[in-house]
């Protein structure tokens, strides 16, 4: 298998198949995802990128072949520090508290750059997924400076991480177990009772035949009943 600057061939097309269905998403999202599925390091998948970009640049028949003739122009990937995503986060839940939608105020924060609107929108989704921690804490930070409470502004709080939702789901899963259970221990009883009821009719037809007024009860009182034993 031919490779690119130390990748396999094979893994720089499925990276650029990835690329293809971006559909607005940034290239992080884009190797995280990639890197997620291959089992690679995120760091791994952003080298192969800049491998792709320069083999774009050098290899016209390979740019056509897999780039429709369009070199790929290395950008510059922007992660967000620590302190940033913390204010972002709380100025987006501070909108909310005055009753705006995190659209509008990502919106408004991005001032009209759609790539920043974007930028800023991914990465809100994602502490809201990813990180409820986080955002549990910046609402007693909220609710300290302002009085309002985590609910009141829409997200739990920190001592609430799993959703009501997930919560009854997890409720009724447990509850079905539970006469799962239930109902199987309820024929294993039947079932039991059943066989009991059988060896006491087969206890009850034994003693006849052994002390009712056949041979076997003749025989025993005859004394011999170690002669029938052996």
């Amino acid at each position: 298998m031919d490779k690119i600057y130390g990748f396999r061939q094979k893994d720089i097309e499925q990276l650029i198949e990835r690329l293809e269905n971006r559909k607005g998403r940034p290239l992080s999202r884009v190797f995280e995802e990639f890197a997620n599925e291959t089992g690679k390091s995120k760091g791994t998948v952003r080298n192969m990128y800049y491998a792709l970009a320069r083999k774009s640049r050098e290899d016209e028949n390979f740019t056509e072949k897999y780039l429709a003739g369009k070199p790929i122009t290395v950008q510059k990937i922007s992660e967000f520090a620590e302190s940033e995503e913390r204010e972002l986060v709380k100025r987006v839940l501070l909108g909310r508290k005055e009753g705006k939608s995190a659209r509008r105020i990502i919106r408004e924060l991005a001032d009209g750059d759609e790539k920043k609107a974007l930028r800023f929108q991914n990465k809100y989704r994602n502490v809201l997924k990813r990180n409820q921690p986080l955002l549990g804490e910046l609402s007693e930070e909220i609710r300290a400076e302002s009085g309002v409470s985590p609910e009141t502004i829409g997200i739990r709080s920190n001592t609430k991480i799993v959703s009501d939702v997930m919560l009854r789901r997890l409720q009724n899963e447990i509850n079905a177990l539970i006469e799962r259970i239930s109902g199987k221990l309820k024929r294993e009883n039947a079932c039991l009772r059943s066989r009991l009821g059988e060896l006491e009719v087969e206890n009850m037809r034994l003693r006849n035949i052994l002390y009712g007024e056949g041979k076997a009860a003749r025989y025993f009182t005859k004394n011999e009943e170690e002669k029938l034993m052996h």
